[in-house]
């Protein structure tokens, strides 16, 4: 477990060593960390900077487009529109398009709901961005997804009840495979089966993040409910098998 730790620690250290040598070429990077912008932009530097997309490679041009190996600001800028733009790639129109370039299942997943119809037919409604913010730093909790769903949608208590659900189901997940971690010297083998079986619940919750995206809420609930119970059982297995273990 120390050595796993050891290199999961290297391996982000190297992570972050790589991006920070591709920022350095970014020009982007290095004009934006030193203009201080209006705060009536949808976001700043620093929440670029902190986010998973500044983590994961992602830089302004992938989503705003432009130039990043440009020094002229003009021609850095080339093709960018403000986000009230319909040519904006950051448009609300084009946004599921531009974040879809990266996430290609949870486009596939929004295009049919009635909020990518909304946009279509009215040039408005919930995007991308109504969820997880610009930076998508976070997901939101259920308290803060009631009050953007609010905006359009009396009392939306069915999408926190589902969301906390969803949340629920994560917690425990962590919860089972630090349950299976405690058991696995008592019994190698039911470890070997059970891992295989987590890994399943794993790519079920995965299926249900798709499925949110769809926005068919009584799914999402079944569907969390359901794995919330199977989880549940696999972490009661490991505490019996650590029990038996420490006899």
């Amino acid at each position: 477990m120390l050595m796993r730790r050891v290199l999961l620690q290297v391996v982000l250290a190297l992570v972050a060593v790589a991006a920070h040598a591709e920022w350095e070429q970014n020009e982007c990077v290095q004009c934006h960390k030193r203009e201080v912008l209006p705060i009536t932009l949808g976001h700043s530097f620093a929440d670029w900077q902190t986010s998973v997309h500044a983590h994961g490679g992602v830089g302004c041009e992938k989503c705003h487009g432009g130039d990043p190996a440009a020094r002229n600001a003009d021609v850095a800028h080339h093709g960018v529109h403000p986000a009230s733009e319909p040519e904006s790639s950051v448009h609300p129109t084009r946004l599921p398009d531009t974040c879809g370039t990266c996430h290609r299942n949870e486009l596939d997943a929004f295009k049919g709901t009635v909020h990518a119809r909304e946009l279509a037919a009215h040039d408005k409604g919930a995007t991308c961005f109504t969820c997880h913010g610009a930076m998508a730093t976070s997901l939101p909790t259920a308290r803060e997804l009631t009050e953007r769903c609010a905006v359009c949608h009396d009392k939306p208590v069915h999408a926190q009840t589902a969301l906390a659900m969803v949340a629920m189901t994560k917690t425990k997940l962590y919860h089972a495979r630090r349950a299976m971690d405690e058991a696995r010297r008592a019994n190698p083998a039911w470890y070997e089966d059970a891992i295989r079986r987590f890994h399943g619940l794993e790519r079920d919750y995965h299926d249900i993040q798709l499925k949110w995206h769809t926005f068919d809420l009584d799914a999402v609930l079944q569907q969390s409910r359901d794995l919330f119970k199977l989880t549940d059982a696999i972490t009661n297995e490991a505490e019996v098998m650590a029990r038996r273990g420490a006899k």
